[in-house]
């Protein structure tokens, strides 16, 4: 059959009572109705672009077959969430697959996915439970314009929709059960909803599964949606079996109800909870039937009832395999052969390669026992056992420590011995990979400062381990040296550049010393000087191996700079640069600072020293953009000095 286009599916009813086994309910829906074949066969797939014609919202279908990220598989794997709605993109129902419908770009798009089938004329019983997940943008056009999503359920034959659970959901901002993005504010989402459709009264009749999503007319916003159907079309309710050696039993009921109301038995003679879960202790007999009836938020379906029928089944046999100990480096396959009927799950999960495997390997260099568990659970019943394996993993000890140094500088003698701690050990000593003839004992001492690398094989109790590698190698000198700026004056930050060379590019310490007792570290540093005079510096290079150099240079700072203002300030409040204000050096008689925007109109005055621009005008925040400022002053000589300038406000 060809991937993607419409079949029409007769059903065979498999026996004549009303309620059915877990294995005649899966033969009672239509093939990958539920999408579980981890495709789109038997579904028709269409996609197209959505306009107004005559001021109606109109499709024109173009192709039928499925089209990359407009008719998208989602695996139960999938553990992301949506961008808009936060919600889980995969149905939470438990299925193997979901579908999304569309995505969120735009373009008019349209797509749909639809599927017909025939109800066996014999059914007495048949309802199915779909789920469905909305993100629409709102952009506020007329109805007909907006982007929506639809979902039809109709009697093929006669074209009867059946309207409580046929839907049209047009981009709004007062839909109902919608709620608002807290990404994009003009989105709207609703998140996985469960809608049951019974159908036992359309016995012998075509019925048509349809679901719609389309963009707005214009082109400009998108509209997609999720989607899957349950397994299940013959309203009974999965994992109803009575797992032998149980002293309880829990039935559920499907999610997304407003309420549920549990009954005793067929008959509805007495009601015994209205919860979704019903736990039953001790647990009822096999063949037992327990109706619960869902009822819908109001607009979201129709009211519908769903029957738990108690079937006995044994326990899955776990295996986990024999207890083992075995090389801490090597991995070793636990449990046994795969049953496809059954499901697995190990624990502790992160020291398996697979820990939903039947027989997942260990992962390497696990260091202590791990005592490894692993449930088995038969997928039709849900009925589930536990198996236990100890895993003891064979540690090589390969601790190792060094005596001496791993790095010299010119000159020094070698003094290294490389010491291994495992006594019990049999040892081989390697040097850049190659075995060393004759270096089979705990401590071994390089003969050369060339640069190599040793490291140190060790074999225990059958297993094999190598220690930690060391490296021994001579290390360069570096040659010290930095520049800084031509003027040094007081309250003018000063810039201290470091020019020191190294062979080879060994990462580098630097400390900068100067005769007031300040030191600084950092390749490169900045200091604002508060008193004039001569200072000394003294800058030290040390290379990783301790070799290191030194640099002396002389700086004189003066106080008879004039004024000095930043190119830009960040008035944000954290206490960092937040005022513009202008650094003093030289100056006998401050007289003004003035701010001007860009339209030429001032926006700051002071003639107070120390006072500055905060970005503010009369209380008001000024944008981030560049302002002009003048400032006046009188220096020491009686001279009136005027300077103008620009600064960069950063919001």
């Amino acid at each position: 059959m060809r991937r993607g286009c419409k079949y029409h599916i007769l059903l065979f009813l498999i026996g004549t009572t009303v309620f059915f086994s877990a294995q005649s309910q899966l033969l009672l829906c239509p093939p990958n109705l539920d999408f579980e074949a981890g495709n789109f066969s038997y579904w028709e797939c269409r996609t197209g672009h959505v306009s107004v014609v005559n001021g109606q919202n109109e499709i024109e279908w173009e192709e039928f077959v499925p089209v990359q990220d407009r008719h998208t598989l989602i695996p139960h794997t999938d553990s992301s969430v949506d961008f808009y709605g936060r919600f889980p993109r995969k149905c939470p129902n438990g299925s193997l697959f979901s579908i999304k419908l569309g995505n969120d770009l735009t373009g008019n798009e349209a797509e749909a996915v639809a599927y017909s089938f025939d109800i066996p004329p014999t059914a007495t019983n048949f309802s199915l439970l779909y789920n469905y997940a909305i993100v629409l943008q709102d952009p506020n056009h007329p109805d007909e314009e907006q982007p929506r999503f639809r979902a039809r359920v109709l009697d093929a034959q006669t074209g009867e929709v059946i309207n409580c659970v046929t839907f049209d959901f047009k981009a709004s901002s007062s839909l109902p059960g919608f709620q608002f993005s807290a990404v994009v504010p003009n989105v709207v989402y609703k998140s996985w909803t469960p809608i049951s459709v019974n159908l036992s009264l359309y016995a012998g009749r075509t019925i048509m599964l349809e679901f719609i999503t389309s963009d707005c007319t214009r082109g400009g916003h998108f509209g997609y949606a999720y989607f899957d159907v349950n397994s299940s079309c013959d309203g009974t309710i999965a994992g109803s079996a009575l797992c032998l050696g149980e002293p309880s039993m829990t039935l559920t009921a499907p999610l997304g109800f407003q309420s549920y109301l549990w009954y005793s038995d067929a008959a509805f003679s007495n009601p015994i909870s209205s919860a979704q879960s019903l736990v039953l202790t001790p647990p009822p007999t096999a063949n037992s039937i327990f109706p619960v009836i869902l009822n819908p938020y109001p607009g979201f379906g129709c009211v519908d009832t769903v029957y738990a029928v108690i079937s006995a089944a044994s326990k899955p046999l776990s295996i986990a395999g024999v207890d083992v100990a075995t090389c801490s480096k090597m991995s070793v396959q636990l449990g046994g052969t795969t049953n496809p009927q059954y499901s697995y799950s190990w624990s502790p999960a992160n020291y398996l390669q697979n820990p939903n495997a039947a027989n997942p390997f260990t992962r390497t260099n696990i260091r202590g026992p791990v005592n490894f568990i692993v449930k088995t659970t038969d997928m039709a019943t849900q009925c589930f056992s536990y198996d236990t394996v100890l895993v003891t993993p064979i540690v090589v000890d390969t601790s190792a420590t060094v005596s001496g140094k791993l790095i010299f500088c010119p000159g020094e003698n070698l003094n290294t011995s490389l010491v291994l701690n495992n006594t019990a050990a049999t040892v081989q000593w390697y040097q850049n990979g190659t075995a060393i003839n004759g270096a089979t004992i705990l401590i071994y001492q390089p003969q050369t400062i060339n640069d190599n690398t040793y490291w140190a094989e060790l074999r225990q109790n059958g297993c094999t381990d190598t220690s930690r590698s060391f490296r021994v190698y001579a290390s360069s000198v570096p040659n010290a040296a930095f520049e800084t700026d031509k003027l040094l004056c007081v309250g003018k930050p000063v810039s201290f550049t470091n020019k020191t060379t190294i062979a080879g590019n060994e990462q580098l310490n630097y400390e900068w010393e100067f005769s007031d007792g300040i030191i600084l570290n950092g390749k490169n540093i900045t200091r604002t000087f508060t008193t004039p005079g001569n200072y000394s510096l003294i800058l030290t290079a040390t290379s990783p191996g301790g070799c290191f150099d030194e640099y002396r240079g002389e700086i004189t700072v003066t106080d008879d700079c004039g004024a000095y203002l930043p190119t830009g300030f960040t008035p944000n409040g954290d206490g960092l640069n937040d005022l513009l204000i202008p650094l003093l050096s030289g100056v006998k008689t401050f007289k003004r600072f003035s701010i001007f925007n860009r339209y030429g109109n001032l926006i700051y005055n002071t003639s107070k020293a120390g006072e500055g621009w905060d970005g503010k005008y009369k209380g008001m925040l000024q944008p981030t953009g560049i302002f002009v400022w003048m400032l006046e002053y009188i220096n020491k000589n009686d001279e009136t000095i005027t300077m103008r300038g620009i600064v960069t406000l950063i919001r």
